[in-house]
């Protein structure tokens, strides 16, 4: 909600024609049919006083002088300032306008954590930081990062965390990327099923596989990409809802293997019964709390069942620690080991160091959907090479 001195100031930046005080001034008198001297008796104020602010010319004003003289021009508080800046220079009104950028800046982003995903160069330089936001969200204004779609579901409170100014700007750069690939294909709910139901073999090829599915789902209009998570934040993976259809990004969270094919049959089971409630809010946010969805529980054993149902599951647990018979069961279930060990050490915390090993890491397998977006400088650069990755038949 806009604030009463931020109405006063947008005011104060248009360009539209009002009188100076010193023409209301002169009509006043006239209108009155007293003198000058008059008027500054009335005002109990000499001419040394009143003529530097009709005029413009008075270094520092004093804000009783300056109101009194509005009401002897019967004007109200807000118009009586809004006149006097009005008239001033225009270097002062550039000064005002300044100030105004530089308390949105510190209002809606964590300019240090900014700088530390290389988004930002030097947290002290706001016009560059202004400059920078705007080339890469493709606004008018700095102003119209608080305009976007997201702001009404995002963080609405008066006093935002540094947490919450992070997320946000995560959110915002993700739904950008989202309407710039602008996906051609029509969401295809039943094509989805299907595809779900042939995604597990997928995850036995470490390189490929990964992105053949993400292919896959962008032709039955789901688009994913991958993201580095930001720091402050614990999202695990996200769906968002962009020209009504499902979009997901999975995160780097855990930097595991098994745990981003986890985390996209997730988002995939939102997209699949959750999509009408996901519209109303526009996104959903895996690994964060969350106001709307209260069925993350039901989302994650999706998920889980699908990849290792729970008569597999207690059947191999006797022979964890085999890997030579989790590897033969594993391609007896269609499915990479290693989801095997991360679902035994979700149960059983103190063993991921034991088994972490046998998690062939993600780097390779997200690379084309990688959206790196904070060393380009548009949005529009950042998705270029993924959307000519997903669309090539």
């Amino acid at each position: 909600m806009k604030s009463d001195i931020d109405k006063l100031l947008e005011n104060i930046f248009r360009s539209e024609e009002l009188p100076s005080l010193r023409e209301l001034f002169e009509h006043r008198i006239k209108q009155l049919n007293i003198t000058k001297s008059q008027a500054y008796d009335a005002l109990e104020m000499d001419k040394k006083s009143v003529e530097p602010i009709l005029d413009n010319d008075a270094k520092q004003v004093d804000t009783i002088k300056l109101l009194k003289i509005g009401e002897f021009l019967d004007l109200d508080v807000e118009k009586t300032i809004q006149l006097y800046l009005n008239q001033n220079t225009a270097e002062k009104t550039k000064e005002l306008n300044r100030t105004r950028k530089a308390k949105f800046i510190f209002e809606n982003f964590d300019l240090a954590g900014l700088k530390k995903l290389g988004f930002i160069n030097d947290i002290k330089n706001l016009a560059e930081i202004e400059e920078r936001i705007v080339a890469f969200f493709g606004l008018k204004n700095i102003f119209e990062y608080k305009d976007e779609i997201l702001t009404r579901v995002a963080f609405s409170k008066s006093k935002i965390s540094t947490s919450e100014k992070q997320r946000t700007f995560w959110i915002k750069v993700a739904y950008a990327q989202f309407e710039d690939i602008n996906n051609p294909h029509e969401f295809d709910r039943e094509r989805l099923k299907q595809l779900i139901s042939r995604i597990k073999p997928f995850t036995r090829n470490e390189r490929d596989g990964f992105f053949t599915v993400c292919k896959a789902l962008y032709h039955a209009g789901v688009t994913v990409i991958f993201q580095r998570h930001m720091p402050h934040t614990q999202v695990r993976g996200a769906t968002f809802v962009v020209n009504n259809k499902p979009c997901i990004i999975i995160t780097d969270l855990f930097k595991r293997y098994g745990t981003i094919w986890f985390s996209l049959m997730h988002e995939l089971f939102h997209a699949l019964y959750h999509l009408e409630e996901i519209k109303t809010r526009t996104f959903h946010l895996t690994g964060e709390a969350d106001l709307w969805l209260d069925n993350e529980e039901e989302a994650d054993d999706f998920a889980r069942r699908y990849f290792l149902p729970e008569e597999r599951y207690k059947f191999i647990i006797p022979t964890i620690s085999n890997h030579f018979v989790v590897q033969k069961y594993a391609k007896e279930w269609d499915i990479h080991p290693c989801l095997i060990y991360n679902f035994y050490c979700y149960d059983n915390p103190s063993y991921w160091p034991a088994f972490h090993k046998y998690d062939p890491g993600l780097d390779e397998s997200v690379s084309k959907i990688n959206a790196m977006p904070f060393n380009k400088e548009t949005v529009s650069e950042i998705v270029l090479e993924i959307k000519n990755n997903l669309e090539l038949v």
